[in-house]
C-alpha cells in the first residue's frame, strides 16, 4: 500500500459513534481499525508510548506520533490524522475507523451543475471515503453521517446527498449526477505561438494581478470591503484578457470568471482556497508548456516572479498607515514570497541584464515608515515590467495540457530547511500553503510540519 501525506482534517461523529476526549502525543490508539470502514479490511496498531507500528493486509509500517493528533508511518512515507475523539484516522487515500460501517448511497460517477453541461466532476468511491477529481484536482472526501459528506480542502464544507444519490447539495449550489463514463474531459488540441515583448510583458503584468488577489484574500476581513472586490474584479479581468491573447495557455479560463462573480457573496476563507487552487493550476499549465526561447529561459519564470510579487505587495499594502514596523510574522510571509520571486526570475535574467536582482534584497520591511515596504515593492514590480517590455526575447510555447507542480521532494527539501532553522531535526510539506518552484511561501502558515 502506498499512502500519500496528509491532510489537517477533521471528522464528523455522527455514524460512528464517536465521542470526544482529550488528544495527547500518547493518545491510546492500539487495536483493531478498518480500512474505509470495511468489515472485511480490517487494520492493527501496535502501540508502545509513542512508538507505533501499522499493518495493513500484508502491509506494515512502524511510525510514531508526531504531535498531539497526527502520526506518522516511516515506511510508507506517509501522515494521517486523528479525527474527533481518535475513532478515525485520515490518510491521504483511506480512511481507518475504529468500527466497521457500510451502506452508504453510492455517488461513483460524474457530478456538476445543471446548467454547465460541459463540466464533468468524476467521483470514485469505496464506502465512506472517495475521491472527487475537480478542475484537475482529486481532493479526498468521506461521509459525515449516512446522507452528509465533506471535503477537507474545501474548508471542511458540508454538503447533502439525495436519498437517491442523484443530487448533492453545497450550500447555495445542487450538483447533479450526469450520464456518461467517469472519465476526465479530454484537452483541446495544443496552439503553438510565438510570444515577444508585448505578449511576456502582459503575462508578466497579468501573474502579478493574480498574486495581488491572492494576498488580498489573506489580508482582507471575512467578507471583502466593496474597493476590495472592484481591485480583484480588475486583477481578474487582466488576467483572463491576456490569457485570450496568449492561447497557447491551454487554461480554462471560466474558472477566472467564476471566481470573480463569487467576489462579492462569498467569504474571504473559500475565496483564498479558490484563489491558491486557480494559482496551483494555472502554475502546472505553463511549467508544463513545450519552449523554444531566447537564452533557455522560460515563461514559468515570469509568472511565478509576477504572482509572488503581487502577494508581496498586496500584503504589504495591507499595513500601510497601521502601527510600524510590520508584525514580524508578516514580515516573515512578505519576505517569503520576495525570496520565491527573486529565485524564481534569476532563471530569466539573460533576457533582462539591467535588471537589478538585488533590489528585492533591499526592501525594507522592518521600516518606522508603514508606507515605506509597499512603495519599494511597487518600484521594483514596475522596473521589471519596463525590462521585460523592452527585451528582445522571444519564445515559441506550445500547449501540451495541465501536469503538476513543482515536485513533491523540492517541497520537502525545503521545509527540511526550514525546520532545522528552527531547531527540529525533520521536515515535510503539508500542501496547507502554496510551493511554486520548490518554495515554500504565502498564507500565515509556514506550510511546513516539523518535529
Amino acid at each position: 500500500m502506498k499512502l500519500l501525506p496528509r491532510f489537517a482534517l477533521f471528522f464528523a461523529t455522527s455514524i460512528l459513534g464517536m465521542s470526544s476526549f482529550p488528544l495527547t502525543a500518547q493518545n491510546q490508539i492500539l487495536g483493531t481499525w478498518y480500512s474505509n470502514g470495511r468489515a472485511e479490511i480490517p487494520c492493527t496498531i501496535t502501540q508502545q508510548g509513542n512508538n507505533l507500528v501499522f499493518t495493513i493486509g500484508t502491509n506494515r509500517s512502524e511510525g510514531y506520533f508526531s504531535n498531539a493528533t497526527t502520526v506518522f508511518a516511516t515506511q510508507w512515507n506517509a501522515y494521517a490524522t486523528l479525527t474527533t475523539g481518535g475513532q478515525g484516522l485520515l490518510w491521504n487515500n483511506q480512511i481507518w475507523t475504529r468500527s466497521p460501517f457500510s451502506g452508504y448511497p453510492s455517488i461513483a460517477g460524474n457530478w456538476g451543475l445543471a446548467a454547465y453541461p460541459q463540466e464533468l466532476y468524476p467521483v470514485e468511491q469505496d464506502n465512506t471515503f472517495f475521491t472527487l477529481t475537480y478542475q484537475g484536482k482529486k481532493l479526498p472526501g468521506y461521509f459525515t453521517s449516512a446522507n452528509t459528506i465533506t471535503i477537507p480542502e474545501w474548508n471542511n464544507a458540508i454538503a447533502s446527498v439525495a436519498p437517491d444519490g442523484n443530487s448533492i447539495t453545497w450550500n447555495k449550489q445542487v450538483w447533479i449526477k450526469k450520464s456518461g463514463p467517469t472519465t476526465l474531459p479530454v484537452n483541446t488540441p495544443p496552439v503553438t505561438q510565438k510570444l515577444c515583448r508585448a505578449e511576456l510583458s502582459s503575462f508578466y503584468f497579468a501573474a502579478q494581478a493574480l498574486g495581488t488577489v491572492w494576498g488580498r484574500m489573506a489580508t482582507e476581513p471575512p467578507m471583502l470591503t466593496p474597493d476590495a472586490v472592484t481591485a480583484c474584479t480588475e486583477a481578474l479581468n487582466t488576467l483572463d484578457a491576456t490569457l485570450g491573447i496568449i492561447q497557447c495557455i491551454g487554461f480554462d479560463r471560466g474558472r477566472i470568471l467564476k471566481l470573480r462573480g463569487s467576489l462579492a457573496n462569498t467569504g474571504t476563507r473559500q475565496l483564498a482556497l479558490e484563489t491558491e487552487n486557480l494559482v496551483r493550476d494555472l502554475q502546472a499549465v505553463v511549467q508544463n508548456l513545450q519552449v523554444n526561447a531566447d537564452n533557455n529561459v522560460h515563461i514559468g519564470a515570469l509568472y511565478i516572479g509576477g504572482v509572488h510579487l503581487g502577494a508581496a505587495q498586496a500584503w504589504a499594502s495591507s499595513r500601510q498607515c497601521l502601527p510600524s514596523p510590520i508584525p514580524a510574522a508578516v514580515q516573515n510571509v512578505i519576505q517569503n514570497h520576495l525570496a520565491t520571486a527573486r529565485n524564481a526570475l534569476a532563471a530569466y535574467s539573460a533576457c533582462m541584464p539591467q535588471f537589478d536582482l538585488a533590489g528585492f534584497g533591499r526592501v525594507n520591511l522592518g521600516s518606522m515608515n508603514s508606507i515605506l515596504p509597499h512603495t519599494q515593492i511597487v518600484g521594483i514590480e514596475t522596473q521589471l515590467l519596463w525590462a521585460i517590455a523592452l527585451s528582445d526575447c522571444c519564445t515559441t510555447c506550445t500547449g501540451t495540457g495541465t501536469g503538476s507542480v513543482g515536485s513533491g521532494s523540492d517541497c520537502d527539501a525545503e521545509c527540511e530547511r526550514y525546520c532545522k532553522s528552527i531547531g527540529k531535526q525533520y521536515g515535510r510539506f503539508n500542501g496547507r500553503t502554496i510551493c511554486l518552484s520548490g518554495v515554500v511561501s504565502g498564507g500565515n502558515s509556514s506550510g511546513c510540519d516539523c518535529w
